[in-house]
């Protein structure tokens, strides 16, 4: 069976891997000529990198983290307990890809796929990020937010990996990641934003040693047309409340994998959709939580000040539920797609 995938990027290098792991020997075709990482804020749980066959990954990863921290305006924390890692993704990327051809997959460098039917293959693999030539002819729609981040050196002391919700710099999220030495500071929103979130947090006396942005596409529509497929931002898999897009490509993999070996790829699409990675209950989840604003969201962080929000009780999670900060109903909607978001997304 000849399987073409388009992209070497995280999608497409990790699906390939999977394949090979399970037997397949596919073929990667990429456009650039150099692996490069694009804009991401580079966090990544101990969970999701022991499900990519690349166990080496402890090389690229300058940062550990024992936890995930989430601060609300006016300044209380709460914690989600989970072993978290900043990488170096571009050399993570490229080892990564030394290690598909070493296990003989064929990549090609520097070739770019105008269409589909340029190529002759039994199953089409689309990785091509968010201006996907795949997705096109698949028909694939998908929202879109635009990130972006300034990679810098600065003096900051951080707690943990650092996620600032606060709807003064950003409708969804801002962050803060330590990177051996460097920060990965970013939002979800504008430069203009971005700006602002520097003076704020004391950083504007840092060095900036590269600013990036990126658009993010997320609630991907449809992911298969025949034998052509979809996965990573070309599928528009990216969590739509964290916008993590790499746990998601590894999931999507294992069912790629799990249809070629039965035979059913034709079943892709709606495995995809069934799996909580594409889970329904983010939209409305999306929606009640770009209603809080800052004075709700204070309320809400006094509340959960000091948790550990993987580790809470049922007693503390009806109290959450029955506050009256928004309703019950929605509050539930929430707590269901973080459970969702903290065990696929990131």
């Amino acid at each position: 069976m000849k399987i073409s995938i388009i992209g070497a990027g995280p999608g497409g290098l990790i699906t390939g891997l999977k394949l090979i792991e399970a037997g397949f020997t596919p073929e990667i075709i990429e456009k650039r000529e150099v692996l490069e990482s694009t804009l991401c804020g580079e966090g990544l749980s101990a969970d999701t990198l022991k499900r990519v066959p690349f166990q080496d990954w402890s090389h690229y990863a300058p940062e550990a983290f024992e936890k995930a921290t989430f601060i609300f305006p006016g300044g209380c924390r709460a914690y989600a307990e989970k072993k978290c890692y900043t990488m170096d993704r571009t050399s993570w990327f490229r080892a990564m890809a030394k290690e598909f051809e070493k296990q003989g997959g064929t990549l090609s460098l520097g070739e770019k796929v105008l269409s589909v039917h340029d190529l002759k293959a039994d199953v089409i693999i689309g990785a091509d990020g968010p201006f996907s030539v795949a997705a096109k002819f698949v028909g694939n729609t998908t929202q879109n937010i635009g990130g972006v981040q300034y990679r810098m050196k600065a003096d900051y002391h951080y707690d943990g990996m650092e996620f600032i919700i606060n709807k003064k710099y950003s409708d969804e999220y801002s962050w803060i990641f330590a990177k051996g030495g460097t920060l990965n500071v970013g939002l979800l929103g504008r430069q203009q934003q971005l700006e602002e979130f520097i003076d704020d947090f004391g950083l504007r006396g840092g060095e900036i040693l590269k600013k990036e942005a990126y658009n993010i596409p997320f609630f991907g529509t449809k992911v298969q047309r025949g034998n052509v497929i979809l996965t990573g931002d070309a599928a528009g898999m990216t969590n739509p409340l964290t916008k993590g897009g790499m746990a998601a490509i590894v999931h999507a993999a294992d069912i790629i994998v799990d249809c070629l070996k039965e035979g059913k790829i034709a079943e892709f699409n709606e495995r995809i959709f069934s799996h909580p990675i594409m889970s329904p209950v983010y939209k409305e989840a999306l929606r009640y939580f770009r209603e809080l604003d800052n004075e709700k969201l204070e309320k809400l962080g006094k509340m959960m000040d000091g948790k550990i929000l993987n580790k809470l009780d049922k007693k503390t999670k009806l109290k959450f539920i029955l506050a009256s900060i928004i309703s019950p109903a929605k509050m539930r909607t929430l707590m269901k797609a973080n459970s969702y978001a903290n065990r696929y997304s990131w």
